[in-house]
């Protein structure tokens, strides 16, 4: 099932991208969560690469929880996040560049179930893994 899934996201990630920024958004935006596209630089290729993903706002910042779907690894997205924490965001409310930072364990927890109780997927997610599914948290860069 978990490569069924993995396999969707694939596929399904560059029309999503495609159809968000054609629509800003109005599209393809929200789900259970709202939608945003992140764009990292890759950990070892250097490349832009950008995915969709449901984020929840919280206390000024946006947080990303690093489920894959409770997968073994984290995603692809998350290592660039830790190797090049600069990224950029879109949402419907337009784009920014921010830095992603891996919230504090002490934090982890409270700041995933609060994706948890956003929508039932996550609860399964993290009963599907054996590994801490790490969460990110978006800062807006000081100008």
């Amino acid at each position: 099932m978990l490569a069924l899934q993995l396999l969707f996201l694939k596929l399904f990630s560059p029309f999503h991208t495609f159809v968000f920024r054609l629509t800003r958004g109005r599209l393809l935006g929200k789900f259970e969560l709202p939608v945003l596209l992140l764009t990292t630089t890759g950990a070892r290729t250097g490349r832009q690469r950008t995915a969709p993903l449901l984020y929840i706002e919280h206390e000024g910042t946006l947080l990303l929880p690093a489920s894959l779907w409770g997968g073994p690894r984290s995603p692809a997205w998350y290592h660039n996040c830790v190797a090049n924490p600069e990224v950029v965001v879109e949402t419907r409310g337009g784009k920014r560049t921010m830095r992603a930072e891996p919230a504090p364990e002490e934090d982890r927890q409270r700041l995933y179930d609060l994706f948890k109780a956003g929508s039932g997927h996550y609860g399964g997610h993290e009963a599907r893994t054996t590994r801490k599914i790490p969460v990110v948290i978006l800062r807006e860069i000081d100008a």
